[in-house]
């Protein structure tokens, strides 16, 4: 398959272009012809054009969406294979510019290499490539881009309400050999009164499915700060400038804790024994597989129950606001989730989002295909699993994430600071789609 890995390497530098683009949400520029900001408009446009360039059919969703067509010839059923061009705030930690592409040492480097422009393009370049080597079509596909897959996932919801759902698709933002389910995915906001002294204002958190890489507080100058020596000596990187404390932690995606480290969680550790408040959230959340809630991860990973105290702010009039990330096996339960938080947070709660496990089978001839394909090209026989994540597998239902990234747990970079993909995992995953989805829109009989 060097043919095919050629025809990737052929059009990096159309990926760099996309990857190059800061397709952040912004709010500032959010309009009706841009919904989620310019810098998402213009990697939509960016996939637009090539498409029309390449002589595609470019379906359009109200400038949230695009679906990219080639119609079947005899088989009156569509795959759609579903993408998103926004990606996550940068956040600190960066060691280059994270909007200036560049492969070193066998990396691609950048914002959305791993989440997840790369495969997105990729998926296009599947399409194209089947179509230049006249591969038939018996089946309808799709190469769906959404632009706010990060935050709310409207634009997809958006595009199924619009364009029905297809018969089966998959999402190209996991990692192989595929997420055949998810845990639910919640969000709770916790609002309140700052009833304490300490704390004059707070910060902390970029996302709230981030895990926050830094946090400051502004306290009390009357404080004696020396009072803080020995639990600031426990934490991982601080600074302490008169009465203005910043912690620093690691970013990561939320679902997977172990990739990075809390900078709230640490903040409230050093203050818990002087603020009722940072003690409470402290007690709750120093734990993100759940100990706070009385569980533990005693089942492994797949069934483990984690949360993220993503965003904490304190304003200066004492208005408190939190958001808190929340993933849960189908083991457990939202709404008894949620009534032990409201009985051990002295803030006030609410269950603001509340997306519930999905599962799907392996007997299913889609899904087969693809292990199938999997297997053959790579001889890994690991079974799928069920994933942390929130992908667009959520809207779709019957929908599956497959791949990018290599099954190696410690390889995902995703949200993290340099972000990256290895040019291996980025080519072997090339390889992949394409024999994957040839099978999927050509073979009769899957």
């Amino acid at each position: 398959m060097g043919e095919v890995r050629d025809y990737f390497l052929a059009h990096l530098d159309e990926l760099k272009e996309l990857l190059a683009i800061n397709s952040i949400y912004d709010k500032d520029t959010a309009c009706e012809s841009m919904p989620y900001g310019l810098g998402v408009a213009k990697a939509l446009d960016y996939m637009r054009q090539m498409a029309l360039r390449d002589g595609f059919e470019v379906l359009e969703y109200d400038n949230q969406a695009i679906a990219i067509r080639r119609k079947g010839e005899s088989h009156n059923q569509r795959i759609d294979i579903a993408s998103h061009l926004d990606v996550v705030e940068v956040g600190d930690g960066w060691s280059r510019d994270p909007f200036e592409p560049e492969v070193i040492n066998g990396r691609l480097y950048g914002r959305g290499t791993s989440d997840m422009k790369t495969a997105a393009f990729q998926s296009y370049l599947v399409l194209k490539k089947l179509t230049e080597d006249q591969v038939p079509f018996v089946r309808e596909l799709r190469i769906v881009l959404g632009t706010d897959e990060e935050r709310t996932m409207n634009d997809m919801f958006h595009y199924v309400e619009k364009a029905g759902l297809p018969d089966f698709a998959f999402t190209p933002d996991g990692r192989f050999p595929m997420a055949i389910g998810e845990k639910g995915a919640l969000m709770w906001h916790l609002r309140g009164r700052y009833q304490g002294t300490l704390i004059r204002r707070l910060d902390a958190g970029i996302q709230c499915n981030v895990i926050p890489p830094v946090a400051t507080v502004e306290l009390d100058p009357d404080f004696d700060t020396s009072l803080l020596k020995e639990s600031l000596s426990r934490i991982r990187k601080y600074e302490l400038k008169d009465h203005t404390l910043t912690v620093y932690g690691k970013q990561a995606h939320c679902s997977i804790p172990w990739a990075g480290h809390s900078a709230t969680t640490d903040l409230l550790y050093v203050l818990k024994d002087h603020d009722q408040l940072a003690a409470n959230l402290y007690e709750i959340f120093a734990s993100p597989y759940g100990e706070g809630f009385g569980y533990h991860l005693s089942h492994g990973l797949q069934k483990s129950f984690t949360t993220n105290l993503g965003i904490l702010r304190i304003a200066e009039d004492g208005t408190i606001y939190s958001q808190v990330d929340g993933r849960y096996p189908y083991q457990l339960k939202s709404r008894e989730l949620t009534k032990i938080l409201k009985e051990k947070c002295i803030a006030d709660v609410s269950l603001d989002y509340d997306s519930p496990p999905t599962m799907n089978s392996t007997d299913d001839p889609y899904i087969r295909t693809l292990l199938k394909t999997y297997r053959k090209k790579t001889w890994d026989l690991m079974k799928p699993f069920v994933s942390g994540g929130v992908s667009y597998s959520k809207v779709f239902g019957h929908c599956v994430a497959f791949g990018p990234k290599a099954n190696n747990l410690q390889t995902t970079m995703a949200h993290q600071a340099d972000e990256y993909i290895t040019m291996k995992d980025a080519l072997k995953a090339f390889e992949i789609y394409y024999e994957a989805i040839r099978k999927l829109v050509s073979e009769e009989e899957l």
